[in-house]
């Protein structure tokens, strides 16, 4: 059996139509929801890039694999999904945005732009890296170097494609974006590798900020009428101070910064950005419908097992926030998860999952060995079985690496509750099913006390049963 995994960049649960909305078309991701299992309540390890896609690709949480936050170069101590499925015979080829190194801070390895920015298009390099064999990069957003900016340049592409306009739209035509790109080299690997069993990793960036999608697209959704964020700032006032700050655009985790918007972004910016994000999921929609196409085309959909998830979500204007950070709503915990194969039944659940849950359960169906030091618990019986069980509880970390700027927390997300605990002691609670739109933190509630004794022990349960289990012991002294 083969696997194309494909993952998109800050892509909210909600962004995509089959989990109810209407603004947005996705016909191919909708299809594929059709003809797989529509995960309701998956939810993220971490809600900051590289340490969640590091949590992805070896099954463990932050504090187990090293990479804590963006920005590290730190060695991971366990072992890769990419690596271990090579290693049984697979071959392996990633096309898109990995994001296991820094981007930026000086040219540290091939995910670097200032080592794309010197090599420019004179380069033979694909790998081998991050235990794949093959690989073509696309760095940050929508950057015209490594492997996609030759790519862009061959078919014509200049440097004023990339200028954006007012309302942060760039007159880049469709077939010149980066998530065409993926879509047609990923189509290519597909073919070029039909013969043996694969494993591609599919890696869009969008629709990551900047709400930057091409122009025509722009218009189109410019049209249209999108679903507006959930609550305001109002919605803050139970929240910790760093909720407030954050709107008032005078707080960052990278530090305390001049407020752009003291009072948060005006309408038309709101309007314009969710609209921008809509055209930004079409586009990886048409990416996607490109590699389903090429599965089809060489007869090789009953045999792969197809993933579609994200690395993290997007406030998008919800209770006046935007970005990503230690904000614990489900905009930014919960992504889509999406996933087709065969034996694999179809309809919608939602058993709570994580991400870390990806790494065992894909190789269990692949009827590969898990490595041991893996946090995840497999769910592949319950891509079949709909009473098989998942977990009862999900974890979520947020460290961050700004130094005074620091807020770490660990969120557990039960089926009812989602409960936070910051260093600081700041608690957070939200009842998920009186409360669904998240609009109060009742921890201080004298009539949810029993509630906040039990949460607090059974994130800390959790914490304590999930530690690092590596390296080996080897003996007793």
């Amino acid at each position: 059996m083969n696997l194309i995994l494909i993952c998109t960049d800050q892509h909210r649960r909600d962004g995509v139509g089959c989990y109810g909305n209407p603004a947005i078309e996705t016909p191919r991701l909708d299809g594929l929801a059709s003809e797989g299992l529509r995960f309701d309540r998956a939810y993220v390890a971490n809600p900051i890039c590289m340490p969640s896609r590091m949590s992805i690709f070896t099954g463990c949480y932050p504090r187990n694999h090293g990479i804590w936050t963006n920005g590290l170069l730190v060695d991971v101590r366990v072992p890769l999904l990419s690596q271990v499925l090579s290693d049984a015979g697979y071959a392996t080829g990633s096309i898109g945005k990995l994001h296991f190194m820094p981007w930026r801070g000086g040219d540290r390895g091939w995910e670097s732009q200032d080592r794309w920015n010197r090599l420019g298009d004179d380069f033979e390099w694909t790998g081998p890296y991050g235990g794949f064999e093959h690989v073509e990069l696309a760095i940050g957003h929508t950057q015209a170097i490594a492997h996609y900016g030759r790519w862009f340049r061959e078919r014509g592409g200049t440097a004023d494609l990339m200028v954006r306009g007012a309302d942060e739209s760039r007159p880049l035509p469709p077939e010149l974006h980066d998530s065409t790109w993926v879509g047609e080299r990923s189509a290519a690997y597909i073919r070029e590798h039909a013969h043996r069993p694969f494993f591609l990793f599919a890696s869009f960036p969008d629709p990551h900020y900047a709400f930057d999608p091409p122009a025509t697209l722009a218009a189109k959704y410019a049209a249209k009428t999108p679903v507006p964020p959930i609550g305001g700032p109002k919605d803050l006032a139970t929240r910790p101070p760093h909720y407030v700050e954050h709107f008032r655009g005078a707080w960052h985790r990278s530090g305390s910064i001049a407020p752009e918007h003291p009072n948060g972004p005006p309408e038309h910016v709101v309007r314009s950005r969710r609209a921008n994000t809509a055209a930004m999921i079409e586009l990886v929609d048409r990416g996607v419908g490109a590699i389903l196409d090429t599965l089809d085309e060489c007869g090789l959909a009953e045999e792969t097992l197809v993933v579609f998830t994200s690395d993290h979500g997007e406030l998008l204007g919800d209770h006046g926030l935007w970005y990503k950070g230690p904000f614990f709503y489900e905009g930014l915990l919960g992504v889509p998860l999406i996933v087709r194969g065969p034996a694999v039944r179809r309809g919608g659940t939602d058993a709570l999952v994580s991400s870390i849950d990806l790494m065992p359960t894909l190789l269990d169906r692949l009827g590969v060995s898990t490595p041991e030091d893996v946090d995840g618990r497999s769910f592949a019986a319950h891509l079949e079985d709909p009473g098989a069980p998942t977990r009862d509880r999900c974890l979520v970390e947020y460290r961050n690496g700004y130094g005074a700027a620091d807020n770490a927390a660990i969120a557990l997300v039960t089926e009812r509750h989602k409960y936070v605990r910051y260093q600081s002691g700041e608690r957070e609670l939200t009842d998920l099913a009186a409360d669904p739109e998240e609009r109060l933190n009742v921890a201080a509630d004298a009539g949810y006390a029993a509630t906040v004794s039990s949460m607090e022990r059974d994130l800390l349960s959790e914490v304590l049963a999930t530690g690092a289990r590596g390296p080996e012991q080897i003996s007793h002294a």
